[in-house]
């Protein structure tokens, strides 16, 4: 099965690097049938129809050849108008003077008009603009005619908002109707013209538009609003000009993140509901997630900021989430919020993660928003059942995913985040759903094995301690002696248990072992402290079966004399449990020593015999000079005669060896 495992995830990571070089020759290639072929290739890889060696041999050839066709096409010459004084005069400025017109359009209609008649003149005054421009400047001055044509679509963006918030002349439905039918229109114009500056200057218009508004008075208005602008991003993302470039998109990009962040305060400030807040945020998130999608696969740069602008509205919802307008005063309100935030997300990235090329590491950046948002929204609220059930759905829903080196950073950082929060709730008994999540979690360990593992180990320690300080001691009324064994077992059960993992067989374990060891004999060492035998007895027994068990060459950590080691743990634990009798302890030191005689034995050690007979006459030493006179007449009779009883077995199992020894002998 690993085998298997191996060679699947072998295919996998040769897809994604032939599929990342596919990507990068289609950013070089300015053919459009070599872009064609790159794709055919693409499509190819992706349906496994050719190897990834194949496909990696034909775009080399393939791109030597587009090579060589590129250095024959003749040079042309550099025309007087292709240089950076030209481009900046006619593109920079044209840009500075629309947006300046628009301004004055919007000033102007905000402050200066009332009633339907003059509203009516608006939409009558940008589409004459649009007209002339089409009818008669595009015949004389072809370059500018797109100037004024983005003006007057931008006037019609103008006039419909106008109309609609301020002279309050349409309603929702008309407003929205119009919204649909400008930007169709223009999508029209613009891919059939290849007009891209008329695009551009339409949509500033429409946004410099939002910026003048003083308020939306109600929530219905600020809804339309924002399904008005969600409409002219996506019309403009889907219907885009074949000669899209990447300033164009970076333009549009800034522009509605610049939109987001002020039409979000300035609904705050309004005390618009936290719900519609966090509906507008979720619409730019659309927009942007889809432009990464159409976009970004074939821009790199594009696609950075795309992340960018994602990020951006995830910290709007985590601020909306959790302290947005009625969200503080209303658990009930903030608890439907966040539901609100998770749900629209997830559905977003799940969209846009199906539609995106399977072969492109980059859709796994959804898995990242999807988890960010979830996490941001859920891990403050005031509702510890929500944290909980938040923290465990992304949890798992990573682990799912947690194959893929693309998920590695996340898992990483969801396991912390999921430890953290776990120790944060430590005074809850709700923080045992989170220590459960994080005992599970360790099957679907994929990648970094060992930071999940101390992750894991430290953080069910952790919950552990602060539960029987906050809990079990206060409340239940436990003795605190118990948090040392059962910290001992846990450390005893994550070791076997991370040694034995099917996915983990094959990995290096002995950093963590080591680690595991010292901190199981801290608890051992430390469990004096308690002064009661009940818990020095019971962190014997399971230091005894930690050494027995984990000192072993399979695991790395096998030692020469490990019965040595066993005898000394044990001994010490005698003699510091606090025991009520030293008859008690008498007794069981020489059950020690007669151990280690029987393992000498057995071994043929001859270090292990000395050291028992070593402890056997300490025993004996101790019983005659303390014992006796300490204890009563009853329980001299029984030290003496278990004593007795060990030191003959001592003794036998001497005389056996020595028999042993000279029947060697003789027959040599």
């Amino acid at each position: 099965m690993n085998m298997f495992e191996q060679t699947d995830n072998q295919n996998r990571d040769d897809m994604e690097r032939v599929g990342a070089k596919l990507r990068q020759l289609m950013e070089l290639s300015r053919d459009p049938e070599y872009d064609q072929y790159l794709a055919q290739m693409m499509r190819d890889l992706e349906s496994r129809r050719a190897t990834p060696f194949q496909v990696e041999r034909e775009a080399e050839r393939s791109y030597r050849q587009y090579q060589e066709r590129i250095k024959q096409l003749p040079k042309v010459a550099k025309q007087p108008g292709h240089n950076m004084e030209f481009k900046i005069g006619m593109h920079v400025f044209s840009l500075i003077g629309a947006i300046l017109v628009l301004t004055a359009f919007v000033i102007f209609s905000f402050n200066f008009l009332s009633g339907m008649g003059q509203g009516l003149c608006l939409y009558g005054a940008a589409s004459s603009l649009v007209i002339l421009s089409e009818l008669f400047i595009r015949r004389k001055i072809k370059g500018f005619s797109g100037i004024t044509t983005g003006i007057g679509i931008g006037g019609l963006y103008i006039a419909n908002i106008t109309n609609y918030l301020v002279l309050h002349t349409i309603n929702e439905t008309a407003a929205m109707a119009v919204t649909l039918a400008i930007a169709v229109g223009t999508t029209f114009l613009c891919r059939k013209r290849g007009l891209t500056l008329v695009r551009i200057i339409s949509l500033l218009g429409c946004y410099i538009c939002f910026l003048f508004i003083r308020g939306f008075e109600t929530e219905l208005n600020f809804l339309t609003a924002v399904i008005m602008l969600l409409t002219i991003n996506i019309v403009n993302i889907v219907f885009q000009n074949r000669e899209s470039n990447t300033a164009e998109h970076v333009v549009h990009l800034t522009a509605c993140m610049i939109l987001t962040i002020l039409l979000t305060g300035l609904a705050w400030r309004e005390g618009i509901h936290a719900v519609y807040l966090a509906f507008y945020v979720v619409t730019s998130f659309i927009f942007i997630s889809f432009l990464s999608l159409k976009e970004g696969t074939k821009r790199q740069a594009l696609f950075v900021l795309c992340c960018v602008g994602n990020g951006l509205c995830i910290s709007l919802l985590f601020l909306i989430g959790n302290a947005g307008p009625g969200v503080l005063t209303q658990p009930e309100a903030a608890l439907f919020v966040h539901g609100v935030i998770e749900v629209m997300v997830l559905a977003v990235c799940s969209v846009v993660f199906l539609l995106w090329n399977k072969a492109d590491g980059r859709r796994w950046a959804q898995l990242y928003y999807w988890a960010a948002a979830s996490l941001l929204a859920g891990s403050f609220s005031g509702n510890q059942w929500e944290i909980i059930v938040t923290l465990a759905l992304v949890l798992f829903g990573v682990k799912i995913f947690a194959a893929h080196r693309e998920v590695m950073a996340l898992d990483c950082i969801i396991v912390t985040w999921a430890g953290m929060v776990g120790i944060w709730l430590a005074d809850s008994r709700y923080c045992w759903i989170l220590a459960g999540a994080l005992f599970l979690s360790v099957f679907r360990i994929r990648h970094m094995h060992l930071y999940h593992q101390m992750i894991v180990t430290v953080s069910i320690l952790l919950i552990w301690y602060s539960q029987s300080i906050y809990y079990l001691q206060r409340e239940l009324g436990w003795p605190a002696g118990w948090f040392y064994p059962v910290s001992a077992g846990i450390l005893l059960l994550l070791f076997l248990l991370f040694n034995h993992l099917p996915y983990l067989k094959n990995k290096i374990q002995l950093p963590y072992n080591i680690a595991n060891v010292a901190l199981l004999a801290v608890y051992c060492l430390g469990v004096w402290r308690c002064n009661s035998y009940i818990f020095s007895s019971a962190i014997m027994v399971i230091g005894a079966i930690s050494i027995i068990v984990m000192f072993r060459s399979r695991y790395g950590m096998g030692i020469l004399w490990k019965n040595l080691v066993l005898a000394a743990f044990l001994a010490y634990c005698t003699l510091t449990g606090h025991y009520e009798s030293p008859v008690i302890v008498s007794i069981l030191l020489m059950l020690i020593a007669f151990g280690c005689v029987g393992a000498g034995f057995k071994r043929n050690d001859k270090v292990e015999r000395v050291c028992g007979l070593v402890l056997a006459a300490f025993v004996c030493l101790k019983l005659a000079l303390y014992d006796f006179s300490e204890v009563e007449s009853l329980y001299r009779v029984i030290v003496c005669l278990i004593v007795g009883i060990a030191a003959l077995m001592i003794s036998f199992i001497y005389v056996q060896l020595e028999k042993k020894n000279m029947d060697y002998a003789e027959k040599r």
